[in-house]
C-alpha cells in the first residue's frame, strides 16, 4: 500500500525534475549563445562569413566559369591606401562589348590583353562600382546574375571587388580595411579616367554598410557620384543583433534587455561597428534604398529607418514616449507631435503604391531643389534578401539615376 500511495508522488518528482534539467539545459545554451556573440574572433566570421564557399568559386582568371561570356570581364588586382591586394573583376558593359572582335583573343598566359580597353568603357558608358555582401566571392552565381543585369538591362560597366579576406584578397576583414577597400575600387576608376558623376556606388547587405562609408566620406571631400544605391540594407550592426532571431523565431537579445547594463555590454563587446545611420549627414549624393518585405535575413524596416534618416532635418522632432502612462496632458503631447509628424512628412514625400508590386517613396520636387539631390526608398513585396534579381529595381536604378 506504501508503495502505491508515493508511486504517483515519485513519478511527478521525477517528472518535475526532467523539466528542471531542461530548463536549466536551455539556458545553459542561450548564455552559451549569448557569449559566442560576444566573442570578438566569432563576429567576425558570422558578419563577413568570408571563407564560405571561397573554395568553389576561386578561378578568377576565368570568369566564362562562371557565365560570363568570354573576353568580357578582365581580372584585376587593386591595391588599398595599406598595401593591401584585393582581387577584383571589371566587366564591360553590353554595347561596349559587342563592338569588340569576337572571338576574343586567346588568354594562356592569363594576362587580359583587353585590360587597356577600360579607360574607352569608361568614356563611353556610366560604371557601377558593386560592393557585395558577406559570404563568399565576387564569383558566385548570385551575384553574377546582377552583373549580367546591370551590364544589359543598364548598358553599364561593372567594377566588382573582393574585400580583404575575402576570394583571392590578401588580409582579414575590419571596418577600416573594407573600407580602404571600397576606396581602392573607387580610386582605381578616377586612375582610368572615369568622372565621379559617372560612377553609381552601389551595396547589397552588408556591403550597404561599405557603400555607405565610401559615399560619406566622398561627401567629406566635396567629391559627387552618380549616386548610392543601398540594396537590402542594415540600418546599423547594433539594431541588427537586436533584432536578431535564432532559426527565425528565438529572439537572440531581447532576454537581456530586462537585465541592467546587459544590452550596454553587448555594445561594448561589438568589434565591427557598422552604423550607416551616421553616415547620413555627409552622404550628399543621390540615395535609393530598397528592401523587399519578405526578406528573412534583414528587417525592411531598416531601410525605413534610414530613409527616415534622411528625410529628419525636413521634419519636427520624433514624440517621445510619456514617462508617466497615466498623464493624460504628456499622451495629449505625444499624439499631438506624432500627428503633426505625419502631416508633415505627407508635405515632404510622395508615395506611390504599385498593385502587387510595392511601395516607392520620393522626396518632393520642392525638397529635391533645396537638397539638391533624390532620395528615395522602394519596398517591395517580394523579391527577399537577393532583391537585386528584382527587374523592377533595375528599372528604378536605372531611371533615378539616368541610365536611361
Amino acid at each position: 500500500m506504501s508503495e502505491l500511495k508515493h508511486g504517483p508522488q515519485s513519478a511527478a518528482k521525477r517528472w518535475f525534475s526532467r523539466v528542471r534539467m531542461a530548463l536549466l539545459g536551455l539556458v545553459a545554451l542561450y548564455a552559451f549563445a549569448v557569449v559566442l556573440v560576444m566573442t570578438p574572433i566569432i563576429q567576425t566570421h558570422v558578419l563577413y562569413a568570408h571563407y564560405i564557399d571561397s573554395i568553389s568559386f576561386n578561378k578568377f582568371n576565368h570568369p566564362e566559369h562562371y557565365g560570363l561570356a568570354p573576353g568580357k570581364t578582365v581580372n584585376l588586382q587593386l591595391t588599398s591606401s595599406d598595401n593591401t591586394t584585393i582581387g577584383a573583376w571589371f566587366i564591360f558593359s553590353d554595347p561596349f562589348y559587342q563592338d569588340l572582335p569576337y572571338p576574343p583573343p586567346q588568354n594562356r598566359d592569363f594576362s587580359f590583353p583587353r585590360r587597356e580597353l577600360i579607360p574607352a568603357a569608361l568614356a563611353q558608358k556610366p560604371t557601377i562600382l558593386f560592393l557585395h555582401g558577406n559570404t563568399g566571392t565576387r564569383a558566385h552565381p548570385l551575384r553574377t546574375v546582377l552583373y549580367t543585369a546591370f551590364t544589359a538591362r543598364l548598358s553599364a560597366n561593372v567594377l566588382v571587388i573582393d574585400y580583404r579576406g575575402f576570394g583571392d584578397s590578401e588580409g582579414h576583414p575590419t571596418v577600416h580595411g573594407v573600407s580602404k577597400d571600397a576606396r581602392a575600387g573607387w580610386d582605381y576608376l578616377m586612375s582610368q579616367g572615369a568622372k565621379p558623376e559617372d560612377v553609381l556606388i552601389l551595396g547589397h547587405s552588408l556591403g550597404t554598410a561599405i557603400a555607405g562609408l565610401l559615399s560619406a566620406e566622398l561627401g567629406r571631400e566635396g567629391i559627387h557620384p552618380r549616386g548610392t544605391v543601398l540594396m537590402s540594407p542594415f540600418s546599423s550592426v547594433r539594431r541588427l543583433i537586436d533584432q536578431y532571431y535564432l532559426f527565425g523565431c528565438l529572439p537572440l537579445l531581447k532576454p537581456l534587455s530586462v537585465i541592467p547594463l546587459a544590452p550596454r555590454m553587448i555594445s561594448w563587446s561589438l568589434v565591427h561597428r557598422f552604423d550607416t545611420l551616421t553616415l547620413v549627414p555627409d552622404m550628399k549624393s543621390s540615395v535609393l534604398i530598397v528592401h523587399a518585405d519578405d526578406d528573412k535575413d534583414i528587417p525592411a524596416s531598416h531601410a525605413s529607418a534610414i530613409f527616415d534618416a534622411f528625410l529628419q532635418p525636413h521634419l519636427p522632432s520624433s514624440a517621445e514616449f510619456p514617462e508617466n502612462p497615466f498623464s493624460h496632458q504628456e499622451w495629449d503631447n505625444y499624439t499631438a507631435q506624432d500627428a503633426l509628424r505625419v502631416s508633415t512628412r505627407k508635405e515632404v514625400v510622395s508615395s506611390t503604391r504599385i498593385e502587387g508590386y510595392g511601395l516607392y517613396e520620393e522626396m518632393l520636387p520642392e525638397v529635391v531643389e533645396k537638397e539638391g539631390r533624390r532620395v528615395a526608398l522602394l519596398r517591395t513585396e517580394r523579391g527577399g534578401h537577393d532583391i537585386g534579381r528584382v527587374e523592377g529595381v533595375h528599372d528604378t536604378i536605372g531611371r533615378m539615376f539616368r541610365f536611361y
